[in-house]
This record gives C-alpha cells, structure tokens and sequence, in this order.
C-alpha cells in the first residue's frame, strides 16, 4: 500500500526492513518482524530509532486502511523491555480517536512470549488533496475529500 522503495514496507527497496502490514479485526493492523544483526543499536539489542521507526510506519497503516493519507504531526514512544536481535516480533496498532483531519494511533511492539516490548501513542495528520499533490501523493487512495488547507 506504501511505496515501494519505504524503508520499512517497501519490498523493492534492498536495505529496507520488508515488514508487511495486514488488517486485524475492524480498524486494527498487524505485522510480525525479526531484527537482524545489521539492525542492532548495543550489543544484540536492535536499535532505539528502529523501534521508533516501526510504530511510525504501523501508525501510518492504521490511517492508510481507515482510507486517508496522513503524516505524523505527534508521537510518543514508551521504550519498556530490550528488544533483542532474533526475536520474533508482532506489531499492532490501532486507532483510539478520530477527528476530520487528526487519527489517534495506539501501537505496540510485543515479544514472542507476549510481553510488550515497546508502545507509543501518536497523532496522524490527513492531508488535504493540495497537501497530498505538493508532496507528490495525488495517486494514492484517499476517502477523506479534503480540499480545505
């Protein structure tokens, strides 16, 4: 649904991380991932801005499958537990409050045996249709028709 060439969804992109996002339940998204080496931050721990960088992109989706085209204007991340490299990671995120132009996004990040690991709240921007045409994105789908700045 992203760009090909995203850092974190983009299939086509060689250094990218290759995480495909799928609907849960109504408004919810999911994903899995395991952190590699190459992605580690202190000695077998994966990187702080990676984790970020995923509910980012988790938020994002949650707006993408709710049928808007947005940008994080805020988000607050809540590092809990290390995330070591090797573990097998599920990734949700679902929307909490919703305005014309403001989706509230809850994410978390959570271990194989279920603990969670990471989580963050975050505020999505829906860009009007002259925002979306000046960043280049006129082509994705959006249901929101906002043509006010």
């Amino acid at each position: 649904m992203g760009s090909s060439h995203c850092f974190v969804c983009g299939q086509e992109n060689p250094q990218g991380l290759h995480i495909h996002f799928s609907r849960n339940g109504v408004n919810g998204i999911i994903a899995h991932f395991q952190p590699e080496s190459w992605q580690e931050g202190w000695p077998g721990i994966i990187h702080g801005g990676l984790t970020g960088t995923i509910l980012d992109e988790a938020t994002a989706y949650v707006a993408l499958f709710l049928g808007h085209v947005s940008v994080t204007a805020e988000m607050n991340v809540s590092y809990l537990e290390p995330i070591r490299i090797g573990e097998r990671l599920e990734i949700t995120a679902w929307p909490t409050r919703q305005t014309r132009r403001i989706i509230e996004v809850s994410a978390q990040i959570t271990g194989p045996d279920g603990v969670q690991k990471a989580r963050s709240q975050a505020k999505m921007m829906v860009l009007t249709d002259r925002q979306k045409e000046a960043m280049g994105l006129s082509n994705l789908p959006d249901k929101s028709n906002s043509k006010q700045d």
